[in-house]
């Protein structure tokens, strides 16, 4: 397991993110640091906080700032295999199929870059966000001092902060390349997503049609066998012809060839 350095064309975030510091812990003064210079004071109302604590990197609602908010913490994944989440008969790691070295595109809080490491894969999980980012490696540190956990990974998760895009530029071994767009809120009011994809949107945003085009189009110039794109079950397909569809009850997995 390891964290790139690379650091490129970080997101300007849509939500303005207040950064709070309440520990003496010299990994994360400096993960604080660096934050703080990187997306710079905050100059209004701010609806969540990114708390650096006892612990570790937690994103709270600034209404209840006293109070525990998310955090990554990868020891809670149910790492059964057999019909558990370490299942490879699962509509993912069905459509990544036989290959070695994934990238995820699109990291997010991490859990299918994770479940893929588990399952065996060598996976790269690309994240630009510098919020997100400093939760994922404050996540991935910890997973590293649970020695079960951190055998179970095997050394096979690599963060990388970095522009997706700009990325793929510098590399030539991703045999598949897997994407999961940000999907627009649904516009029920009584449906509101998740509390943690709840507050990822609200951070980061959700990727608009020519931004998920652009990545998926790099891919495909990308990948040396195959690109995976998450999509809701009822949407249209990307691109026409797909090699493969792997359906669960309210997404799927889109496999194409690449170029």
């Amino acid at each position: 397991m390891s964290f790139s350095k690379i650091r490129q064309d970080s997101v300007q975030h849509p939500e303005v993110v207040e950064v709070v510091i309440e520990t003496q812990d010299d990994r994360l003064v400096k993960e604080y640091a660096q934050l703080l210079q990187r997306v710079g004071e905050k100059n209004g109302e701010s609806k969540y906080t990114i708390y650096f604590g006892a612990r570790g990197v937690e994103l709270r609602l600034s209404s209840l700032a006293q109070k525990r908010g998310i955090l990554v913490d990868f020891s809670k994944i149910d790492r059964r295999t057999g019909a558990g989440n370490l299942s490879k008969k699962q509509p993912l790691p069905k459509a990544i199929g036989n290959h070695s070295h994934i990238v995820d595109a699109t990291a997010g809080f991490g859990k299918d870059a994770m479940l893929l490491a588990l399952m065996g894969y060598n996976v790269t999980a690309i994240e630009q966000s510098p919020i997100i980012s400093v939760m994922l490696r404050d996540g991935l540190y910890r997973a590293q001092q649970n020695s079960e956990l951190n055998n179970a990974i095997g050394g096979r998760l690599t963060l990388v902060e970095s522009n997706s895009v700009q990325y793929f530029s510098n590399i030539n071994n991703a045999e598949v390349i897997y994407i999961d767009p940000m999907f627009p809120p649904k516009k029920k009011k009584s449906a509101l997503p998740p509390g943690r994809i709840q507050a990822l949107q609200s951070i980061v945003g959700h990727e608009t049609t020519t931004e998920t085009a652009k990545i998926f189009e790099a891919a495909l110039q990308t990948a040396t066998q195959r690109v995976v794109i998450k999509r809701p079950i009822h949407s249209p397909t990307i691109k026409k012809n797909p090699i493969a569809i792997h359906e669960g009850k309210t997404i799927r997995y889109e496999v194409y060839r690449p170029n």
